[in-house]
C-alpha cells in the first residue's frame, strides 16, 4: 500500500502476473485469511482507477498487461496489508513470505 495525495486513501501497488487489469472491471479481492469455498475475506469489488507509478509521478492508464507493476485505486479499503486480486473464481492466494531478518553490519562504539 502506497499513500496517496487524498488523506487516508492508498494505491494498491503489486505485479500483473498474467491477464489485463483494466479501469472499472470487477475483481475478486482474497486477503491473507481466504479459505477456497469460504466467504472470509473475500470481496467483490470493481477497480476504480488503475495508475501506472513512476517515482514520486503516477499516471493514470486504461489498463496494464501482464509483467508490469501498477497501482490500483478503489481496493485499499479491503486489503491491509497484502492480498490476491483476479477475476477466475478457481484461482489460489498468495501467500504472505515470512521473512527472517538479522543485522548484517554491527557497529561498535
Amino acid at each position: 500500500m502506497v499513500p496517496t495525495n487524498d488523506k487516508g486513501r492508498f494505491y494498491a501497488f503489486g505485479r500483473v502476473y498474467s491477464g489485463i487489469v483494466r479501469t472499472g472491471m470487477k475483481a475478486r479481492i482474497m486477503g491473507p485469511n481466504y479459505q477456497p469455498g469460504k466467504k472470509d475475506d473475500l470481496f467483490l469489488k470493481s477497480i476504480q482507477r488503475t495508475v501506472l507509478m513512476m517515482g514520486r509521478y503516477t499516471e493514470p492508464v486504461n489498463d496494464c498487461p501482464c509483467g508490469n507493476t501498477i497501482g490500483l485505486v478503489g481496493v485499499d479499503q479491503y486489503l491491509l496489508k497484502g492480498g490476491t486480486i483476479t477475476n477466475d473464481e478457481t484461482a489460489s492466494v498468495i501467500r504472505i513470505m515470512k521473512f527472517s531478518v538479522s543485522p548484517v553490519v554491527r557497529v561498535a562504539v
